[in-house]
């Protein structure tokens, strides 16, 4: 895999979050089984409107993966950008340690497989986000 591709699939994770959040947001059953907060839940339109923001911004962080990898224009603090969405990523995708020490009996709680998936994409994003990011930090400086 060349080093651009890493950001590019980056942006792939981050546009097929936004994707979920979207069906999510039309759902409440979905938005139910994911664990929605029950204001939320009796309300559609809150429910859509905070869903879609959700979404938005995860478009966002796509449209910089995107920007780093060269597939379309220079964004504003696209190096600075990509530290903090890589840092976000991995930081949510560590939560996955929580789910290996409920499962080693350490510390009690549910497991949910909805929970699991959701962590294991953000980390997959989280180190596509830094791999590409670290590769591609000479390709990033402000094009002219």
């Amino acid at each position: 895999m060349d080093k651009k591709s890493w950001l590019r699939v980056a942006a792939g994770l981050s546009f097929f979050m936004a994707i979920c959040q979207t069906v999510i947001s039309l759902s409440p059953a979905a938005a139910a089984y994911f664990q929605a907060p029950p204001p939320l839940l009796q309300n559609r339109l809150q429910l859509f409107l905070v869903g879609e923001g959700a979404a938005l911004i995860l478009v966002i962080l796509g449209l910089y993966a995107l920007s780093g990898a060269g597939s379309i224009r220079h964004l504003p603090l696209l190096r600075l950008g990509l530290i903090g969405i890589g840092s976000l990523y991995l930081l949510r995708g560590l939560f996955i340690i929580l789910t290996v020490l409920q499962i080693l009996g350490i510390l009690e709680g549910e497991i949910l497989i909805q929970g699991v998936i959701s962590t294991l994409v953000f980390l997959a994003a989280g180190i596509a986000y830094a791999v590409g990011t670290v590769l591609n930090w000479k390709e990033m400086q402000i094009r002219k």
